[in-house]
């Protein structure tokens, strides 16, 4: 048994290789994404050591259990800390604190959270610790993201939502950064004198006790825990390690979703591994008939015959799985040291793991043996009568696999019934499962449909070039290997599906976010000069006019009124307007502005109500403007421009009056404006900060919003399709595999076309065409059942109140089929060429 598999690797060698290259980059996917995942584990491990280092003892809010009891006061006091740092062997106790704040720095903006400086974080690597209240501290990585160095000015604002800018606060200088990086975002670190002028709430967050040299921590905690137990505060004392411990297991979630999303894909990976290894087999244990009945002739028992396929499968598990594993350490050493050039220079070391190197060979050695265990059951199957048989070309022979084709269509249609269930429903769970079962019928189906949908569509093309015989010939090639051409386009058909799908669901989860919130906000840049002193109306057009990323702008009237809700204090200037004013204009992307008569959609904000008072819909308001008043029936929204109420079109022209002069010297206009969809965060900050130099103000908050979205759809889909490149590669591999080893079995049906008259170009043709045909029907067949799963994964997730909209984004499935179309030329190149260069006479001789 070891000596026929010894015999049939070394005479199959070549024609394994890519099989072992398949295997190879499942297993280095796999290696790699533990390998990052557990890099990642000890980057935030490192992160929550720095930031509790220097304490020993900590005491935390313990979280309440009525969620309700959330706005309490912390029970985290100064009097608490007194009483800390009373207790035998405590050298220090620090109460530290945080508020929530906007940073600006240059033209960045940003939140993060402005804390006091914890004690025994003293460790800089530029600069020194502040000691000034108008100073501040920040790690690496912050500095980094900020463009800020020591010497440099930072302003801090108080955070009342995004976009919201901090020029108007207080501004610290840099005096030190501290190195790393923080796990709970960006920090900002003041003394106790700096943080009280620091805009925002403070909300306590811990204590840090500090022992004295030599005292036990857990003993001290016990200590410290028996000091405040009459307080009777809802507080736990830990040690520092067991905090450090509890936040770890918290945030690893994050390493542990790495893991597995990465896992995940390798499996997908070694599945079409699976598909090109076993057709890989099928060919050879075909290729080998002669040889395996003349080992039965000499007696060689089928047990032996099939336990030499069996381990010359194991064979290529084995070396296939090291050389992934090489290639893995390869991959997840060069990732880790793109995060940390570009963007975490802490980021941990990547340290060898048990996990990835056990979890990767293993997956390796079983999919090799799972694919090469039916070829290996035909192998054994083979007579000793089949040496005596001569070696032809099978005909052409159409049959239909009546089960196979059952099963795929009780499957399809099962699929089928699962998916719309979840679009109607909004359950992702049964989308999930109809997606999957509709992709196994198709695998299964493979062999039914994909050799007469490759045998038509090359008659097809036939046609169109006046039946030429290479492609002739391809189509009966491809057509004639049924199983073979199937399992080659169903690892193709893997790829192009799931690619297609990511493409055509992340556009349609976008169009469809983008239409929702364009309900709510259909207009995305408002500019006003209302109380801004010194604006210059004609570079504001021009700001407009020239920039790249608006397209549409439109003037509508809005003065200023006062306006006060009746039963209240709520009282205040804004600008009405109507969005009547623009109904002619594109401006627009929906009619969510449109009010009905009678009624006002103003902010509570804007009219001086706090959150507590803010429930005033279906109250009266009284809007005063010139001699104008009107009492209109208030509906809030948080979604109006800032500092703007809407009206109708009837209420804006009873304010204005008869001759439309109520508004008097308050008359004003604001522009309304549409920004490209493909305008990015940074082009809309850049055009709002134009617009502010020129003294206008600007709400740009609809178009960030859009633009942020796209910009985590964008993030997100450049990962998935990242993922998902492996499972492409090795279906190319699979093709490139299954077209040589077609010309090792077809070398006297080459030799014979060549004494024919076919030319050395017209076999390479002949080769590229069959990898064209297979190609095109995978790219056919993938982008139509793609698109269905992205409408599918839209729908399911989508709540009930939304409308899923399916957006196919027909420029970037081109590029899949050109790629698609490249790749399979490419693949085709090598057994191309070995088919041009085969010799008539050595071709068609007997050995």
């Amino acid at each position: 048994m070891i000596r026929i598999a010894w015999s049939n690797l070394r005479s199959a060698s070549g024609r394994l290789s890519a099989a072992m290259i398949a295997i190879a980059v499942s297993v280095a996917f796999i290696v790699a994404a533990l390998l990052f995942s557990q890099a990642f584990g000890d980057t935030l491990r490192n992160q929550v050591q720095a930031e509790w280092a220097g304490a020993d003892v900590a005491i935390t809010a313990d979280e309440p259990d009525d969620p309700a009891a959330a706005d309490e006061a912390s029970p985290l006091t100064e009097s608490m800390r007194q009483t800390a740092a009373e207790v035998d062997g405590v050298q220090s106790a620090q109460l530290t604190q945080s508020a929530f704040v906007a940073v600006e720095a240059g033209t960045t903006s940003v939140t993060g959270s402005a804390t006091n400086l914890p004690q025994g974080q003293v460790d800089t690597v530029d600069g020194s610790v502040p000691d000034s209240d108008d100073e501040l501290m920040l790690r690496e990585a912050d500095a980094k993201t900020l463009g800020v160095g020591v010497g440099d000015t930072i302003t801090l604002g108080e955070f009342d939502g995004p976009g919201h800018s901090a020029a108007d606060g207080p501004s610290y200088t840099v005096s030190g950064i501290m190195p790393g990086s923080s796990s709970a975002g960006m920090n900002l670190y003041l003394t106790d004198d700096g943080l009280a002028t620091a805009p925002g709430e403070l909300v306590p967050d811990s204590i840090r006790v500090v022992a004295d040299d030599g005292s036990d921590r857990a003993g001290l905690a016990e200590a410290v825990e028996s000091a405040l137990a009459d307080a009777g505060a809802d507080v736990s004392v830990r040690t520092v390690d067991q905090v450090v411990e509890e936040q770890i297991e918290s945030l690893s979630k994050t390493s542990d979703m790495l893991s597995t999303v990465g896992i995940a894909f390798g499996l997908l990976a070694a599945g079409v591994a699976a598909l090109v290894i076993s057709n890989t087999f099928n060919v050879l244990v075909a290729s080998r008939t002669r040889v395996l009945a003349l080992f039965r002739a000499i007696g060689a028992s089928r047990r032996q015959v099939r336990g030499a396929a069996v381990v010359e499968s194991l064979s290529l598990g084995i070396v296939g799985s090291v050389l992934g594993v090489g290639l893995g350490l390869l991959i997840g050493w060069g990732l880790s040291t793109v995060v940390r050039a570009f963007w975490m220079p802490e980021f941990a070391q990547m340290s060898p793991s048990a996990s990835a190197f056990v979890v990767g060979p293993v997956v390796g050695i079983l999919v090799t043996l799972a694919a090469g265990l039916i070829p290996a059951i035909r192998a054994s199957r083979v007579s000793p009568i089949e040496a005596l048989r001569p070696v032809d070309v099978p005909a052409a022979a159409p049959r239909i696999r009546w089960v196979r084709l059952s099963l795929s269509l009780v499957l399809g249609i099962g699929g089928i019934a699962l998916c719309l269930l979840g679009t109607t429903s909004q359950s992702v769970l049964f989308g999930i499962v109809g997606c999957f079962a509709l992709f196994v019928a198709l695998l299964v189906g493979a062999k039914v449909f994909v050799p007469p949908l490759v045998a038509l569509f090359a008659a097809a093309v036939g046609l169109l070039i006046r039946r030429s015989p290479a492609v002739k010939l391809a189509g009966r090639s491809a057509s004639t290997a049924g199983g073979r051409t199937a399992s080659t386009t169903g690892a193709l058909l893997i790829g192009i599906t799931l690619v297609t799908a990511v493409v055509v669901g992340s556009s349609s989860l976008q169009r469809t976010l983008e239409l929702a919130t364009a309900e709510d906000t259909p207009v995305d840049l408002v500019v006003s000069t209302a109380g801004q002193d010194g604006a210059d109306d004609s570079k504001i057009v021009s700001v407009l006019d020239d920039s790249p990323i608006v397209e549409e702008r439109e003037k509508v009237p809005a003065p200023t009124a006062s306006v006060s809700v009746d039963g209240t204090d709520g009282s205040g200037d804004v600008a009405i307007t109507s969005a009547e004013a623009a109904a002619d204009s594109p401006v627009l992307r929906s009619d969510g502005y449109n009010v009905d008569e009678g009624t006002i959609l103003l902010d509570p904000t804007s009219v001086g109500l706090d959150e507590e008072d803010s429930d005033v819909d279906g109250q009266s308001a009284t809007v005063r403007l010139g001699d104008q008043n009107l009492d209109l029936m208030i509906e809030t929204s948080y979604d109006v421009p800032a500092g703007t109420a809407l009206v109708s079109g009837a209420d804006a022209k009873t304010l204005e009056g008869p001759g439309g002069s109520a508004a008097g010297d308050t008359a004003t206009e604001q522009t309304w404006a549409k920004i490209a969809d493909d305008a990015s965060s940074s082009q809309i900050e850049a055009l709002t900060s134009e617009l502010d130099a020129a003294g206008a103000s600007a709400d740009a908050t609809a178009a960030q919003y859009r633009a942020d979205f796209a910009s985590i759809f964008q993030v997100a889909l450049s990962v998935v399709l990242g993922l998902l490149a492996a499972a492409v590669v090795i279906a190319v591999i699979g093709v490139s595999n299954t077209l040589t080893l077609s010309v090792i079995e077809r070398r006297r049906e080459g030799a014979l076309l060549r004494a024919l008259g076919f030319t050395r170009a017209a076999m390479s043709r002949m080769i590229t065409i069959e990898s064209l045909l297979m190609t095109v029907i995978a790219l056919i067949v993938g982008a139509g059942v793609g698109t269905f799963f992205g409408w599918v994964g839209t729908a399911s997730i989508m709540p009930a109140s939304a409308n899923p909209v399916l957006s196919v984004p027909w420029g970037q499935i081109g590029l899949i089929g050109v790629a698609a179309v490249l790749a399979a030329v490419l693949a085709s190149a090598i057994p191309a060429r070995s088919m041009s260069r085969i010799a008539p006479a050595k071709g068609m001789s007997m050995e």
